[in-house]
């Protein structure tokens, strides 16, 4: 079993969660190390895109998450040393027993849908939350316009859009105002990030549309910005289009419902 071991950003906290789990998995699981990991620890560094992973073990955060996405497409098991975590399967305090359901096979594997982006008709790295199209300067509205296919959405005046996955509708698409949906659909969403007019509500489209969206106007540069992790320059005549890929993002799970998550993450365990 090769297992890939990716954590935060510049933590030490992170290393040391490593460290203990590594110990835990058995003598014959092969790990393999970002760099981010041997900053901390005495381990050497691998490039995960030319390993053949059986799966990866995220520390950190959901941009930690992500960021596993984005350096392997194995299945990749959360452990949530942030905030809120909706990606991070693990809780700090169930990291020994879920490694232990983990080593014994305990778990199943949840496919979720990608995105295809491209400007100009060059593809970007494909995104398992969310492509955004953003103002580079701070207060600087934007004017955009939308299609679905080859048919005209609308023209809006906002400080960005948000085209999101399933999963990724309960993140940054969830918080400009976007719906939740559910995990096993085969849709997008695209949200307006403050629109000056009321008419900018979110849409739901389904996996066989392509969108397309363009800047108008003049002086309109802006950044496409992929699962957050990735930004590219866009100005005025660039076609950004946004589609659903064949690919898929692979998440461990330990059979906790879509529900339950959505209440304890989103929703802060309400009940009544």
């Amino acid at each position: 079993m090769n297992v890939g071991i990716v954590i935060r950003k510049d933590c030490q906290r992170c290393a040391n969660v490593a460290e203990r789990v590594v110990s835990i998995l058995p003598p014959d699981w092969k790990c393999f190390y970002d760099r981010e990991v041997s900053r901390f620890l005495d381990v050497e560094s691998s490039d995960f895109s030319k390993i053949t992973l059986d799966l990866m073990i995220s520390i950190g955060g959901d941009g930690t998450v992500l960021r596993a996405l984005q350096m392997n497409s194995a299945p990749v098991i959360g452990i949530n040393m942030g905030s809120l975590g909706f990606l991070s399967e693990v809780e700090i305090g169930n990291v020994e027993s879920s490694i232990y359901s983990l080593i014994r096979g305990d778990y199943k594997i949840e496919k979720t849908l990608k995105l295809k982006v491209a400007i100009n008709g060059e593809e970007l790295p494909e995104c398992t939350n969310e492509v955004v199209v953003h103002t580079r300067k701070i207060a600087k509205i934007r004017k955009f316009e939308v299609f679905v296919g080859d048919n005209f959405y609308q023209r809006v005046n906002a400080d960005g859009i948000i085209v999101a996955t399933p999963i990724g509708s309960t993140s940054y698409s969830y918080s400009a105002g976007g719906p939740v949906i559910f995990p096993t659909l085969d849709a997008m969403t695209v949200s307006f990030i403050a629109p000056f007019r009321a008419g900018g509500r979110s849409l739901v489209i389904p996996n066989d549309q392509v969108i397309k969206i363009y800047l108008l106007g003049t002086d309109q540069d802006s950044l496409v910005i992929i699962d957050g992790q990735k930004e590219y320059r866009v100005d005025v005549g660039d076609e950004i289009s946004v589609s659903v890929s064949k690919n898929r993002a692979k998440f461990i799970t330990f059979q906790r419902s879509f529900y339950d998550k959505v209440r304890e993450k989103l929703l802060g365990n309400v009940v009544d």
